[in-house]
């Protein structure tokens, strides 16, 4: 009897086991809970001959294709989660059903802090943007989205302890030092927390917020708006998180989204192109679907007063587009980490928005700007640096990019280019270009010439950085 048992117990698990690997066929799990593609079945083959990593190809399909996936890891989560509170699923459940995005505790406990050279680098990017903003008749406010944790920090769980500053806060000091103009949305949005301002499933803010972040945006570039503070509201529970999704994909709990009750004025979209339903695409534009919104351009049909908007954004900038394309005339929204302001037109006003765990990128790449020219600046009595690498990259632009020992004093890097006895001086970002240059460096400079500047033959380069002189040899052009 004993060994009847046995046998039962040990087929019964083998039966177990083939469940789901018999059930795939008839199951296919859904790519949208997780914005990502599926893994397929790998080959056997490669143009290269045996496959060698088929195992582990086999191991991922095996793992996406699992029938009843989610349903799994939502009983799995609720457990890791909401009873053990430990991270599940790039998710951090706080106190009294908050939820917080996992890479946001760097920034809370101050983990990932920036150098010092770093943020001054950042500060005088942001300084030259401004700079060739106001130059061709725009206005320009950089906005740091806050982490939910920035503003509603008591939710966070109790084994995460506030740093009394970070990445953010270290900016902001040295933005004002700069004098960039930026907005202050973390200090805003904590002055209005107490109507809530992010929703507690989802990483961003409510729609409440949104409209808080537009004036405090549109108050800092200086241009007069409707504020929309009197428009009446209800408070809706038909909000599906983006964190809830992560946490129970099988089905979760829907959140409180404000909806507002306005008329803006009619408008069209200019690209993507074709669109015949705006209010059915301005809405999918704001969900979290994220399809063909690299590139969102709109025309606001009743205003007539030439007004331009270009607006660097990320998923933070989706709630503010109904009320930032009904305050111009034409509207340019760009997904993107760097800026371009070659192809936007003169008179133009630039938002730079992106959320506070991704300040690092606004010196992970240079804007695409053309290099400002520069008068005054000489090598006489800085110190010999000695030698620093340098690339040359031409494109439909010439671009020249290096790397220093060190980023000195206030991180104003200027290049001098000199031909026959003439010299021209540019500022450069102060950004290490890693795609280009390689390596883990931290320390580069970056900037880009117009071909109209006419440049042809060999310059002798040298670059000039508190008071430090290095020479990177010739290029030719």
């Amino acid at each position: 009897m004993k060994k009847i048992f046995k046998i039962c117990y040990i087929v019964l698990f083998f039966v177990l086991l083939c469940i789901p690997m018999c059930l795939m066929p008839f199951f296919r799990n859904d790519t949208s809970l997780e914005k990502r593609a599926l893994a397929e079945f790998p080959a056997y083959l490669t143009k290269d001959g045996l496959n060698l990593r088929f195992s582990d190809q086999f191991e991922a399909w095996t793992n996406d294709a699992l029938p009843l996936r989610a349903q799994l890891l939502t009983a799995s989560n609720a457990v890791k989660g909401e009873l053990l509170h430990d991270r599940t699923s790039n998710v951090i459940v706080g106190k009294e059903g908050w939820l917080f995005y996992n890479v946001e505790a760097e920034d809370f406990m101050d983990t990932n802090a920036m150098s010092d050279a770093q943020i001054r680098a950042a500060a005088v990017t942001l300084s030259l943007l401004e700079e060739n903003v106001t130059a061709r008749g725009g206005h320009f406010t950089f906005v740091p989205a806050p982490n939910k944790s920035s503003v509603y920090g008591e939710y966070m769980p109790g084994q995460y302890r506030a740093a009394s500053e970070n990445n953010l806060t270290r900016l902001t000091a040295a933005l004002e030092e700069t004098g960039v103009t930026f907005t202050d949305l973390r200090r805003i949005l904590r002055d209005s927390k107490a109507e809530t301002v992010y929703h507690r499933r989802d990483s961003h803010w409510n729609y409440r917020g949104a409209l808080i972040g537009y004036n405090a945006i549109l108050d800092s570039l200086g241009r007069a708006h409707e504020t929309w503070q009197d428009t009446p509201f209800t408070v809706e529970k038909t909000w599906r998180g983006d964190l809830d999704k992560l946490l129970y994909p099988a089905g979760g709990v829907m959140d409180e989204q404000v909806v507002y009750d306005v008329q803006t004025a009619p408008f069209r979209f200019t690209y993507p192109m074709g669109i015949r339903d705006m209010a059915a695409q301005l809405e999918i534009f704001m969900s979290d679907k994220e399809e063909r919104d690299g590139s969102i351009a709109t025309q606001n049909l009743k205003r007539k007063d030439g007004s331009s908007l270009y607006m660097v954004r990320d998923s933070f900038g989706r709630a503010l587009l109904p009320w930032m394309i009904d305050s111009y005339e034409k509207a340019d929204f760009r997904r993107v980490d760097r800026p371009d302001l070659v192809s936007i037109r003169d008179g133009t006003d630039v938002v730079y928005e992106i959320a506070e765990r991704n300040l690092s990128r606004v010196i992970a790449s240079a804007p695409f700007m053309y290099a400002p020219r520069r008068e005054g600046v000489t090598a006489e009595g800085c110190s010999d640096g000695g030698e620093a690498e340098i690339l040359l990259e031409k494109q439909g632009y010439l671009r020249l990019c290096g790397i220093l020992p060190e980023l000195p004093g206030d991180g104003r890097v200027y290049l001098q280019l000199e031909q026959n006895g003439t010299t021209m001086t540019f500022e450069a970002f102060p950004i290490y270009e890693v795609n280009l240059l390689g390596g883990n460096g931290t320390n580069g400079f970056s900037a880009f010439f117009s071909k109209d500047l006419g440049l042809s033959g060999e310059y002798r380069v040298t670059v000039i950085t508190c008071n430090t002189v290095f020479q990177c040899g010739v290029i030719a052009v």
